[in-house]
């Protein structure tokens, strides 16, 4: 930094010209700004800049183009990291995590009474209730990451993102649906009987705010696929043992006294996989 000083003050006491002192001002004003130079605005009073040469003037635009990418590449090696807007920081916030899971948890409550008590008119007033705060939820995140990056597959909770969406979708359904359905019947109140029930969806966005419940919602995801290779080995199995089975107890002669239920039993692949799987699953 002291170098560059030097440097910048021997050109500007070389210079000459009219303008000198507000040209000086600038250079001041412009290095502070920087944070690399720091010069004392007392200096403008007696420090000529030139400008009336254009080669000089272009010189000069060079260094102060310099200084500002050493500036930018400085801050980077340091690990500099722009300052998050408040928004975002408002809605990584813990208190507001907290507070949309016990709004999750009061919905399902409510979903609970709902089912026995259906006799009151309430519910549906504070089901849209919940369903304006998920929805100014998701506008805030809109407004602050953008739509299309929270559905992108780059969005590290880009699954969670298209699910909130999908759920949204459904609960305004169910309201526009809710308005037609008191003069509808039929295949239209079976409709909106459905789409009212999808409701209990929102549940399962409780999974996405406690961390316990999160991991074993994985772990079953990973236990599912384990049974399905499972279940993919014993249909091979099954399959070997069947033709097995077709070709020897199935092919048994007429004077065989078990012929007839060994016939009826493993007559061919089909029912010789129904028959073995049934002797897997119960034996007695």
């Amino acid at each position: 930094s002291c170098l560059r000083a030097a440097s910048l003050f021997a050109a500007m006491v070389l210079g000459s010209g009219g303008s000198g002192s507000r040209n000086a001002s600038t250079l001041a004003d412009r290095s502070s700004q920087l944070g690399l130079l720091q010069l004392p605005r007392s200096l403008s009073e007696y420090v000529a800049l030139p400008t009336a040469d254009p080669a000089e003037a272009a010189a000069f635009q060079r260094q102060e183009s310099k200084l500002k990418k050493q500036t930018v590449l400085r801050r980077l090696s340091s690990g500099y990291v722009p300052e998050r807007s408040r928004l975002q920081q408002i809605l990584d916030s813990n208190f507001f995590q907290v507070s949309i899971a016990l709004v999750i948890v009061c919905n399902a409550v409510v979903m609970g009474f709902e089912t026995d008590l259906p006799a009151y008119r309430v519910w549906d007033t504070i089901e849209n209730l919940f369903l304006l705060t998920f929805l100014i939820e998701f506008l805030l995140k809109c407004c602050c990451h953008g739509f299309l990056t929270l559905v992108s597959l780059s969005h590290p909770d880009v699954f969670w993102n298209v699910f909130d969406v999908i759920v949204l979708i459904l609960g305004l359904s169910d309201l526009v649906m809710s308005l037609f359905v008191a003069q509808s019947s039929g295949n239209m109140a079976t409709l909106f009987r459905i789409v009212r029930l999808l409701r209990i969806l929102r549940l399962f966005r409780l999974v996405r705010f406690l961390k316990k419940l999160y991991l074993l919602a994985f772990g079953f995801v990973d236990a599912v696929q384990a049974i399905f290779w499972v279940s993919l080995l014993m249909l091979v199995i099954l399959y070997v043992c069947s033709i097995v089975m077709v070709r020897t107890c199935g092919s048994l002669p007429d004077t065989d006294p078990h012929a007839e239920f060994l016939h009826s039993q493993f007559a061919d692949i089909r029912t010789s996989m129904l028959t073995l799987f049934v002797l897997m699953s119960s034996p007695n």
